[in-house]
């Protein structure tokens, strides 16, 4: 599976993170789980032997992502994959003409100007692990333009205009926009005050193809915009060949 894997995800006090950064654990990954909140990732469950390794640090900021880099050093400087799983949502149902600067900018910087910093700062890592790969959470919104969604979705379509450009740019390594689709996380319930919950599936369900993913053999070309919802109840490991059997 991922025993071998050093696997960093950001946004991991909740939501899709938090049970990507569980889930890479309980498949055998080392894990570095990133987000502002102390407190938050001080609730994340720590299996016996340590594989995941909380990280407090704001992405948004120079400070933070110097922290990050500093723990991944610390600990052999070296990474397989990167999950940009940070989001903000911003302003729903607000036209653009009317849209608030503060938030405008706001929201873009966590949603596209932190990732391209923080990959900078984590790509000479990135370089010395083992069939790298870089993972964007994509929006069904930056895909197709959907009034109302103002700045969420005009940043999600620049993140996948910058793993596009990364896919084409970075011969050694791959790289994935992967859209979740409707998930139950907080982010969900708060753009979606009125749907029920029990409706969506939990991140722990859409987690098969970030697994496969992040696993050294996985065969999806560099590039490749995929559907999570496509990968729920299906085995991650589906393809692979023997290296699955040894654990890897």
């Amino acid at each position: 599976m991922l025993s071998t894997r050093l696997i960093l995800v950001t946004g991991a006090s909740s939501g899709i993170g938090r049970g990507l950064a569980l889930e890479y654990a309980r498949h055998g990954a080392r894990v570095w789980a990133v987000a502002r909140s102390a407190d938050a990732l001080a609730q994340l469950p720590v299996d016996a032997e340590g594989r995941v390794t909380p990280v407090p640090a704001d992405v948004t900021t120079a400070a933070g992502r110097r922290a990050i880099a500093t723990s991944v050093e610390h600990e052999g400087g070296c990474l397989d994959v990167v999950v940009h799983a940070a989001g903000m949502l911003g302003s729903v149902g607000v036209p653009l003409v009317d849209y608030p600067e503060d938030e405008w900018r706001s929201v873009f910087e966590v949603n596209v100007t932190a990732v391209h910093l923080l990959h900078q700062r984590l790509a000479p890592f990135l370089e010395r692990g083992t069939a790298p790969a870089v993972i964007g959470l994509a929006s069904t919104v930056g895909r197709e333009p959907r009034a109302g969604w103002g700045m969420y979705a005009v940043s999600k379509h620049a993140l996948e205009g910058w793993l596009g450009t990364l896919a084409q740019e970075w011969e050694t390594g791959r790289v994935y926009s992967v859209n979740p689709g409707g998930t139950r996380t907080p982010m969900r319930a708060q753009a979606r005050p009125d749907e029920d919950p029990g409706t969506v599936p939990t991140p722990e369900q859409i987690a098969p193809l970030f697994l496969r993913l992040a696993h050294s053999d996985a065969p999806e070309p560099s590039g490749a915009r995929l559907e999570a919802g496509a990968w729920i109840g299906r085995d991650p490991w589906e393809g692979l060949g023997p290296r699955r059997a040894r654990g890897l």
